[in-house]
């Protein structure tokens, strides 16, 4: 047990280290290159600055998992080999796959921190950098309407929204138009001015207008209302702009704006690679963590240490190339979004197996 032990700490090391000067390097970087021009144009204060950057903090590191994990266990495995450590375990009776179960169990550890972050840290964070950025330094308006909620479709009506006023929550117009499966219309209701009501959830109408339709289409009658409750699936929250792309959401926040594209009759492709995405993206750490595995079944005299770097940065390499491939050809509708999400960690599982097995006869 100490030995497995000692291997994930030695792991563990090197992979926090690769975190920390990932994320370091990212802001040094972004620092620099945004002070050339985007600061000086809009001249932000300090304080916005430091939270622009910690409030990005835990995307990065979340970006930074499988780069951390492949360079881990490569490390890892390359030093204990060259200082004879591989040997004496060998020696000891571990094999090489007991070798490698200290970097599965941290690899899968990696992945679950990385599912966790990426569904509950991720996306409150995503909403302050935007925030902050767009706000609080480039000065756009705190509660601007999203883009896409003008129309919304619910069964078999069709909802047409005006401007939106947070402070007051009301919409200073709203059309209502109710429609038969074969779409010729029902009823249409026009109100100058909606109130949402928190404690029933739903809208009161002022000022209406509305018409009644024969099964032909033709005018049957129209009424005059002053008030009029109406249950609409639409919250106040949902209609506030979201600055955060797709992958910064949860896995959640993605599954409800499927939903509501669908029921809307809006292109949700984009959401569902993401939401695909975003479950084997975490995955890919437990996948690269084990291409450290073959220096298991090297003595340090036959490991050929800048050999095995440049493979395994080439099988990294690889990974990366596949995910973008296969999400580029998921947004075009060429491939389903699951299969792009995981065929990459399929391919660098079954190239690091194939790999592991041909070094093991070696």
């Amino acid at each position: 047990m100490r030995l497995y032990l000692y291997i994930l700490k030695e792991y563990l090391k090197y992979v926090i280290g690769t975190i920390v000067l990932t994320v370091f390097l990212f802001v040094l970087f972004d620092f620099i290159h945004k002070t050339t021009k985007y600061f000086a144009e809009f001249d932000p204060k300090s304080s916005h600055i430091l939270q622009y950057y910690i409030f990005q903090i835990p995307g990065q590191a979340v970006q930074a998992v499988p780069i951390a994990g492949l360079l881990g266990s490569v490390i890892c495995m390359i030093l204990l080999s060259r200082t004879n450590e591989i040997t004496a375990m060998r020696a000891a009776g571990m094999g090489p796959f007991k070798l490698a179960l200290p970097l599965a169990f941290g690899g899968a550890v990696l992945s679950l921190v990385s599912l966790l972050t990426g569904e509950f840290v991720l996306p409150k964070m995503a909403k302050k950098v935007h925030y902050v950025q767009q706000v609080l330094i480039e000065g756009e308006e705190s509660d601007e309407f999203a883009v896409g909620v003008r129309w919304i479709k619910n069964e078999q009506k069709l909802i047409n929204f005006g401007d939106y006023d947070p402070l007051t929550k009301t919409i200073s117009f709203m059309k209502v138009l109710e429609v038969r499966p074969n779409f010729r219309p029902i009823s249409s209701t026009e109100a100058s001015l909606a109130i949402y009501k928190e404690e029933t959830k739903s809208w009161l109408l002022r000022d209406i207008k509305r018409v009644y339709f024969k099964r032909n289409g033709v005018v049957d009658r129209v009424e005059q209302l002053d008030s009029l409750n109406l249950e609409i699936p639409v919250e106040p929250k949902k209609l506030k702009k979201d600055r955060r792309k797709p992958n910064e959401m949860s896995l959640v926040e993605l599954k409800e704006a499927i939903q509501r594209g669908e029921t809307s009759g809006i292109d949700t492709l984009p959401y569902q690679v993401d939401f695909h995405g975003k479950i084997a993206y975490p995955f890919a750490a437990f996948v690269v963590s084990l291409i450290g595995l073959k220096f298991g079944y090297k003595s340090e005299r036959a490991t050929d240490t800048a050999k095995g770097v440049l493979l395994a940065f080439f099988i990294g390499i690889s990974y990366w190339f596949f995910l973008s491939a296969g999400r580029a050809l998921s947004l075009r509708g060429n491939l389903h979004p699951m299969i792009s999400a995981w065929m990459p960690n399929i391919i660098i599982l079954a190239a690091v197996f194939v790999d592991t097995w041909r070094s093991r006869k070696v």
